[in-house]
């Protein structure tokens, strides 16, 4: 699969060349939904080749790869989008574009972890990714979500974060285990805004006990605090687990 400026059947020899077998089961176990195809390529291999892609042609490469069936090819795109220089309203097109072909969590992940937003761009990158955790479609909810976590925990932005924590609704078990997760890196911020979300019950029985289950794994979160949490624990959910 190639475009007139951009030559991705080239690229995936690369990878092919960089795969191991033991890695792609490993992959297929933990990423089940990766897509049609994927290679096995180690994670410091693909950040390696994103520096490499974006010292290049990287506008033609995302164009490219897009769509692309191999997976290390998409989460390529993740990572070259996210950490590509470019104003920012280019950078919530591109990503806007690419959010339909997001179909599982590590490249829905990986593209948030590469995303560095700058002082300046903040505004317009909140309001994006609100929009994007107000979505119903699963992983552009958690993309949001996800950003929202990690870019916005704090103030000026801090209240809609919650506001959009608070609203979280959602079937998709990806969109679910972002919020979870979600919710108790917040908790580590925002203890009072996550801790009411709990305690009013806002959530389905599943995203409500797994946030609790990850707030009493985190070694972040005080031991003082774990007894009090598994009190807010909805019985009639563990059949479901």
């Amino acid at each position: 699969m190639q475009n007139a400026a951009y030559d991705t059947d080239a690229l995936v020899v690369r990878l092919e060349a960089l795969a191991d077998a033991p890695y792609r089961a490993f992959t297929d176990s933990l990423v089940p939904d990766a897509g049609e195809r994927t290679l096995g390529v180690r994670v410091p291999k693909l950040r390696a080749l994103a520096k490499e892609l974006l010292a290049g042609d990287w506008r033609a490469f995302l164009e490219a790869s897009r769509a692309h069936p191999v997976y290390e090819v998409r989460l390529l795109h993740a990572y070259v989008l996210g950490g590509a220089r470019c104003a920012i309203v280019e950078k919530l097109a591109l990503a806007d574009a690419f959010l339909p072909f997001v179909d599982n969590w590590a490249v829905c992940d990986g593209l948030c972890s590469s995303f560095k937003p700058r002082k300046g761009d903040q505004e317009a990158l909140f309001e994006f990714v609100l929009a994007c955790a107000a979505s119903d479609v699963e992983f552009r909810k958690r993309f949001g979500l996800v950003m929202l976590m990690s870019h916005f925990h704090d103030a000026p932005f801090a209240e809609g974060t919650m506001a959009a924590y608070r609203a979280f609704a959602h079937p998709g078990y990806y969109a679910r285990m972002g919020a979870a997760w979600g919710l108790a890196t917040l908790y580590l911020y925002q203890r009072e805004a996550a801790l009411a979300i709990l305690e009013e019950n806002l959530w389905d029985d599943f995203t409500h006990n797994k946030a609790i289950q990850k707030l009493r794994e985190s070694y972040r979160v005080p031991d003082e605090d774990k007894p009090m949490l598994l009190a807010l624990r909805r019985k009639a959910a563990k059949a479901h687990e």
